[in-house]
């Protein structure tokens, strides 16, 4: 169950780039004011499987009616949106209840008053989907001992994605991926695609964090196309990266 939420902004105004952070903290802030239990697990647990930890939500970066980017920060106006989508539906349902609680969203000493919480429709999956990232999609990975990330044509970019993937597919649907079904992931129309172009440098906090801004073709299952669409692709989907939508909707 996908939700879009939305602020008014009053006047015109300066907004840092970086807003995966204080969005994330957001976010557990309005599920507390609902069902502070749930918060503290999806905070401090969460889902774990394989010795490995995952936090069950996964959320787009902020939309605004009008955005001019500048150097150092973007000038915005109108309203501010941001979609959120989870594999346990409660999450999203307590997060509607909290939003509507606190009414109003803080970036920075700025107050944003609360205009839309909108349910969106169920997408019907088919076989192959071509999806465009609402985040960008960060797929890190270890080098002797340094954090790497990697990219687009680089063919672990997309081997970790699957892998990730079917530990997502397992925790969604309590069952492993079957071992016939194909996972096919290439870049959507390649011979537009430019890595430079489509690179993303975001700071969630103290780190600088690596993704790309790119449009996939995925075939595989549509079980496995609900477990893409509810939990992101690669990794840090709780810090707002990965949320993708079909290529035909907002994107």
């Amino acid at each position: 169950m996908r939700v879009e939420v939305t602020f008014h902004i009053a006047d015109e105004m300066l907004l840092p780039y970086d807003l995966n952070y204080p969005i994330s903290s957001f976010i557990y802030h309005c599920v507390m004011q609902a069902d502070p239990d749930l918060a503290q697990w999806l905070h401090d647990t969460g889902l774990e499987h394989r010795g490995k930890k995952y936090k069950p939500f996964v959320f787009s970066r902020c939309y605004f009616t009008s955005r001019i980017n500048l150097k150092s920060a973007m000038k915005v106006k109108g309203s501010l949106a941001f979609q959120l989508d989870s594999i346990k539906p409660e999450i999203v349902q307590r997060f509607i209840e909290g939003v509507w609680k606190v009414g109003q969203l803080t970036l920075h000493d700025a107050i944003f008053p609360l205009a839309d919480v909108r349910i969106l429709p169920p997408v019907p999956f088919e076989r192959k989907m071509v999806y465009q990232a609402l985040g960008s999609i960060v797929v890190p990975t270890q080098i002797d001992g340094q954090v790497i990330y990697c990219h687009p044509l680089d063919s672990q970019f997309y081997d970790s994605m699957r892998f990730s993937l079917k530990n997502w597919y397992t925790l969604r649907w309590n069952e492993e991926f079957p071992e016939e079904e194909i996972l096919r992931i290439q870049l959507y129309r390649p011979e537009k695609f430019h890595l430079k172009k489509a690179a993303v440098l975001t700071r969630y906090k103290e780190k600088n964090l690596k993704g790309y801004q790119i449009p996939l073709v995925i075939e595989t299952s549509t079980k496995m196309h609900q477990v893409i669409y509810e939990s992101g692709l690669g990794s840090y989907g709780s810090q707002g990266f990965g949320m993708v939508s079909p290529l035909n909707e907002r994107g």
